[in-house]
């Protein structure tokens, strides 16, 4: 057989069309990243966005009361975002859990509240999976019984079904699992980030820090009881904590801790005090 360059015609035949494969793969690739604006993964293929039902978006608008006070334009942009995440998160369920559907919804809502206010809303660096136990649940990494944990080198967020729900059936009580758990994601997801947003967001995280490390609001945070008592655990419980405040009392939060609510809402790019604010520079 003919040989040239030292291949002979079969092999360059070979070399042309692993070259042609792997050409078409990174066309592949880009466009699709380009399209759908996710990382290309086989995942993410395999698992394209389920629209959002009537029935859905009824039972969004009966747990979830910032969604009751969202404008049109806010309301597609929260549906767009729950349906993304609804659909490309693996949820697990043990030991017989039969309401899947809301228990989806419950932790899909936290997700898409959190980042209304920012351009990157789909926590690929921090959520994989999310784990749901009926209730109370043993971690074997923390040697505990647990109702909710973040774990950032799995990137798994579990969930105790019966304390999620409740964290929603009562609104105005500053304690909601799915916020809380969300928002260590939150926090994991930014720090391993470079965009303008995630600066924004680790700028806001360094002052409530400073504000946190002060004796004068340490000595504040004892006589208060507006944040409940978890919050003075660590900082890392104390910003969770301070989320849940923000979503389910943002106009007391705003009056009582009013600088600490100034940073978080710039932070987040989104005000439930201020409607207007909510989709500011976002596309």
């Amino acid at each position: 057989m003919e040989e040239f360059g030292g291949l002979s015609e079969t092999e360059r035949q070979i070399a042309a069309l692993v070259l042609a494969v792997g050409l078409l793969y990174v066309f592949a690739r880009v466009g699709y990243v380009y399209f759908f604006g996710e990382r290309f993964t086989f995942y993410n293929v395999f698992h394209p966005v389920k629209r959002i039902t009537a029935k859905e978006r009824q039972f969004i608008s009966e747990f979830l009361i910032p969604f009751q006070h969202f404008n049109a334009e806010q309301k597609r942009t929260f549906l767009k975002r729950f349906a993304w995440f609804k659909s490309k998160k693996a949820f697990v369920f043990y030991n017989g859990i039969t309401n899947t559907e809301k228990i989806k919804a419950y932790v899909s809502a936290s997700a898409a509240l959190l980042t209304m206010g920012m351009r990157d809303f789909r926590y690929e660096k921090s959520i994989s999976r999310i784990i749901i136990y009926p209730n109370t649940y043993y971690s074997r990494i923390r040697k505990n019984h647990h109702i909710g944990e973040f774990n950032p080198n799995l990137k798994i967020l579990v969930f105790s079904a019966e304390d999620l729900e409740k964290g929603f059936k009562i609104p105005n009580d500053n304690r909601n699992l799915g916020i809380h758990e969300v928002a260590h994601a939150l926090m994991f997801e930014m720090r391993n980030k470079s965009s303008w947003e995630a600066r924004r967001f680790k700028v806001g995280l360094a002052q409530i820090k400073r504000i946190y490390d002060q004796k004068d609001f340490q000595k504040k945070l004892e006589e208060s009881t507006y944040f409940r008592t978890y919050a003075k655990s660590n900082f890392y419980e104390f910003f969770a904590v301070i989320m849940e405040n923000f979503i389910e009392s943002s106009s007391e939060f705003s009056n009582k801790f009013p600088d600490l609510y100034d940073i978080l809402r710039r932070m987040l790019n989104f005000d439930l005090n201020k409607p207007l604010w909510r989709l500011k520079n976002l596309p």
